[in-house]
């Protein structure tokens, strides 16, 4: 009788074993400055800006990243800047475009970059554009680490929010979740 056991248990102990870790690959983001004075000529494509957009981010790479790719395989996602986000622009409701408006125009708003912090990197959660004729500016939002790049017709910057507009922003941006799925580590 030929003995099966070894070839058995090989077959159980290589099939059991855990997959690789997913790597997702996409553009790389461009570069950001961390130049502070840049600020008040980004944040004057906010402040005169016409039409506002919200766009919902997709999972983290870093935290999530089984679901980042199944997301990619199954939904629309478009990429700002490097980052993905899903297609479907969200509505503001009642009055909350001129909350974001005013918030994210405000120069004590946002700090100088302090540096990498150990939340799994920068992730946007949430891009919100502000368009005036040809112009856009775009403010690309990660709540998990307080990280904040903006990007206008005049340059870009990377910096942190301050603790206030972090606060209030997770506050503002809470009800606008729609097509990320939820998660323990999402924010």
């Amino acid at each position: 009788m030929v003995c099966r056991w070894p070839m058995f248990a090989a077959i159980v102990v290589l099939g059991c074993t855990r997959p690789s870790r997913v790597e997702v690959e996409y553009e790389a983001p461009i570069q950001t400055s961390t130049k502070f004075e840049r600020l008040p000529s980004i944040l004057a494509g906010i402040q005169k800006s016409g039409d506002i957009l919200l766009y919902e981010g997709l999972p983290s790479e870093f935290w999530e990243p089984q679901l980042l790719e199944q997301e990619l395989d199954q939904k629309k996602t478009i990429k700002l800047y490097g980052y993905p986000f899903y297609e479907e622009r969200l509505a503001f409701r009642g009055t909350d475009a001129e909350q974001f408006t005013a918030l994210l125009s405000a120069r004590r708003s946002f700090m100088p970059f302090r540096g990498p912090k150990e939340c799994g990197g920068y992730h946007p959660d949430y891009g919100i554009e502000w368009k005036t004729g040809g112009a856009a500016t775009h403010a690309l939002i990660c709540l998990e680490c307080g990280d904040v790049k903006l990007f206008g017709p005049r340059g870009e910057l990377y910096c942190n929010l301050g603790h206030e507009a972090g606060q209030k922003l997770a506050q503002l941006l809470r009800p606008y979740r729609k097509n990320r799925p939820a998660t323990e580590s999402a924010p």
